[in-house]
């Protein structure tokens, strides 16, 4: 009879991957840090994964997906790039107000390019698709130089908001962000793409 996994349990080892790969990087993470973390035996956390490879894979293709598609969403309902990044940065930093773990955790997926993703070329496809439309739409109002390239939105796109939500947590850990800040950052990352 297969044995059903302890739901907290399996959160514990989520929370504790997150957890890892945070302060650690992945290159840093192991399946006894993780196990020493979430309170569990190494044969516990193989029951249920191979490899602490994909556990990590799990949770970085789930984070990434909620990513692209809240950006998606947030460009095909908006009139303006400013509006689509503004959107965006908004559920970032708001999710990050209430779960500070999960937004630091989605920051590091996406500024460790060591971390695998289990369809990293889709992913990679995808968020040149994404940055298309991002050129498409600053091409039409005017918010973009039409000379950007899908790279240089991508790193724009991603990198600023990203970096400055780690490095805001670095600084204060019981940071937390404003509306304020959501307009200075989607204002800045319209900025440098023009």
């Amino acid at each position: 009879m297969a044995r059903i996994a302890d739901p907290e349990k399996m959160d514990s080892i989520k929370r504790a991957v997150m957890e890892c790969v945070i302060d650690y990087g992945y290159a840093g993470v192991s399946t006894a840090l993780i196990c020493e973390k979430a309170g569990v035996s190494p044969g516990y956390l193989y029951r249920y994964y191979k490899s602490k490879e994909e556990l990590v894979q799990e949770l970085v293709d789930s984070e990434m997906q909620a990513i692209m598609k809240n950006f998606i969403s947030d460009i095909d309902s908006s009139s303006t790039l400013y509006e689509a990044v503004y959107k965006t940065i908004k559920k970032l930093f708001m999710g990050a107000n209430a779960e500070p773990m999960i937004a630091k955790f989605g920051a590091s997926v996406f500024m460790d390019l060591k971390i695998p993703a289990e369809e990293k070329s889709n992913n990679f496809r995808s968020i040149f698709e994404l940055a298309e439309k991002c050129i498409k739409l600053g091409a039409k109002t005017g918010e973009f130089n039409l000379n950007i390239t899908p790279l240089e939105v991508w790193v724009v796109s991603f990198t600023i908001p990203f970096r400055y939500l780690s490095l805001s947590f670095e600084l204060d850990k019981n940071k937390i962000f404003t509306d304020e800040e959501v307009k200075r950052i989607a204002q800045l990352c319209i900025n440098a793409l023009k």
